[in-house]
């Protein structure tokens, strides 16, 4: 596969949704093999403490902002789109790539968000938040649903194998105490993407959660989040 955004979104315009426990797309394979090798090592390799760390998460998650968030969330969301200089200059060639055909094709990839998951959250105004992390042993999120400005949230994993596909994975349930459940693996060149909903929404409420990661957890857990936040 050629690596295009027009073939990425072909992807995920024909990739079928999956409404148990709710509506979420799983996109395999989404990146072409070549390329993803090169993406996942690179995150691999690179040390995170060269880079301002994300004020959020807890302390075995790394988190890296590549668009500004901070400075969207201290504007009281008032600010557009737009990367973070002291990051983005950072990068190295092949995730600066990946972040740019998602930025430089913004517009597209939401409007095909909005037609693929409705949801009452969608709005003209957003920003378009990506960041990349590294999560570390001791690493857990409880059950939570994602924050009512969040419009849509997509996590896209980048590991190299699949070695901690079941310990690192993703649960998802439409109830707080998780039961019942379902796994989303950790493995490799996988996106996944869903509109959040909180309990009374209309919507079934889109609980999710990462258990904690043992000292089984080989190396660390890559991924890139992206966010659509509403203005």
């Amino acid at each position: 596969m050629e690596l295009s955004i027009k073939n990425i979104f072909n992807k995920i315009k024909e990739t079928e949704i999956l409404t148990e426990p709710f509506d979420h797309l799983v996109i395999d394979n989404l990146l072409p093999d070549y390329f993803y090798k090169k993406l996942a090592k690179e995150i691999e390799d690179e040390s995170f403490s060269n880079y301002p760390r994300a004020p959020y998460g807890n302390q075995e998650r790394y988190g890296v902002d590549i668009t500004d968030y901070p400075s969207f969330k201290s504007s009281g969301g008032k600010i557009p789109t737009k990367v973070d200089d002291s990051t983005y200059k950072l990068l190295p060639l092949n995730i600066r790539f990946f972040v740019d055909l998602f930025l430089e094709n913004k517009e597209d990839f939401y409007s095909l968000l909005c037609s693929k998951l409705p949801t009452t959250r969608i709005q003209d105004d957003y920003f378009f938040h990506i960041n990349m992390t590294k999560d570390h042993v001791n690493y857990e999120i409880g059950p939570h649903t994602d924050d009512i400005q969040n419009i849509f949230t997509m996590l896209y994993y980048t590991p190299e194998t699949d070695v901690n596909k079941e310990l690192a994975a993703l649960r998802v349930s439409t109830e707080e105490t998780m039961q019942p459940k379902q796994i989303i693996d950790f493995i490799p060149n996988r996106l996944i993407i869903f509109p959040p909903s909180k309990p009374n929404e209309g919507r079934p409420p889109t609980w999710h959660a990462v258990d904690r990661l043992s000292n089984k957890l080989v190396g660390t857990r890559n991924s890139f989040q992206m966010f659509m936040y509403s203005r």
